[in-house]
């Protein structure tokens, strides 16, 4: 539950539902959003900036929008002149389409193997404090890489509930749906994708039931992890709360960005598994 603030609370809504980590060929759909300018690639068209995977593909115009240039969430555009422009690469490097957010964002990647649509909404003060920003930026900058991958390798759909509460130990997430950072150093897309997991079943009574002596015994994550990593002798290791490996329990098990996307895989089969 988010802390009661003395303060009114104002919820800030970033759109998330197209995958945007994803290289590949296709032209964007119409997809709106916003944000202030353009990272580099080519694209298709965008009615108002917002998100959706980048790619090559035919440039298009824009109305308004754009992200930042360098963000994980790349291949965006639209511009508020209309003017063309590029969609974004899957780094979010460059920044092409001029500092108007002119261009269009970019189709569905060939790596993409699904259209996610876990979207989420930051709650902040109306006048936060230095340190409330920095949290607010740095939270920001962590659900939109994780959402990057999430909305790109799976086909989920959730809305989430993001705050900053500096009484959090590290950061939390629930099945209801509500995912809280504490400490600054686990706002980063790592821990980010590890507290998305705990909102889409990863710990639920329904995961704890599949859980027999360490062992998720779960006949669809059991087959994915298999195909991973080619032994058909591993098994899903677990507890009530966590699965390994690819649980993303802590951020030095990352090594590769394959692991990120083996997150994807091992979620999509564990909640296979459950039903969901």
């Amino acid at each position: 539950m988010l802390r009661q603030l003395a303060t009114s609370i104002l919820f800030l809504a970033f759109a998330a539902a197209g995958p945007v980590a994803c290289t590949g060929s296709g032209d964007g759909p119409e997809d709106p959003g916003g944000g202030s300018s353009v990272a580099s690639g080519s694209g298709g068209a965008a009615a108002a900036g917002g998100q959706t995977s980048a790619g090559s593909g035919a440039g298009g115009d824009g109305a308004a929008g754009g992200i930042p240039e360098g963000s994980a969430v790349a291949g965006t555009g639209g511009s508020g002149t209309g003017g063309s422009g590029t969609g974004g690469s899957s780094d979010g490097s460059g920044g092409s389409g001029g500092s108007d957010g002119s261009g269009g964002a970019g189709g569905a990647g060939a790596g993409c193997v699904g259209l996610g649509g876990i979207t989420y909404t930051l709650a902040t003060v109306p006048s936060p404090t230095a340190e409330q920003q920095s949290a607010y930026d740095m939270i920001t900058n962590a659900m939109d890489e994780a959402l990057s991958y999430y909305n790109c390798h799976t086909t989920i759909e959730k809305a989430l509930r993001v705050s900053y509460e500096p009484s959090v130990a590290t950061a939390d997430g629930n099945v209801n749906g509500s995912i809280r950072f504490g400490a600054f150093s686990s706002m980063n897309h790592i821990t980010a994708m590890h507290e998305i997991a705990h909102t889409v079943g990863i710990g639920s009574r329904e995961f704890g039931a599949l859980v027999v002596d360490g062992v998720f015994t779960g006949a669809q994550a059991t087959r994915q992890l298999r195909a991973i990593t080619g032994n058909d002798a591993d098994v899903v290791h677990a507890d009530a709360q966590h699965f390994w490996p690819y649980g993303l329990n802590y951020t030095s098990e990352v090594k590769t960005t394959d692991d990120l996307v083996n997150h994807c895989k091992m979620v999509t089969a564990i909640r296979a598994d459950m039903r969901l």
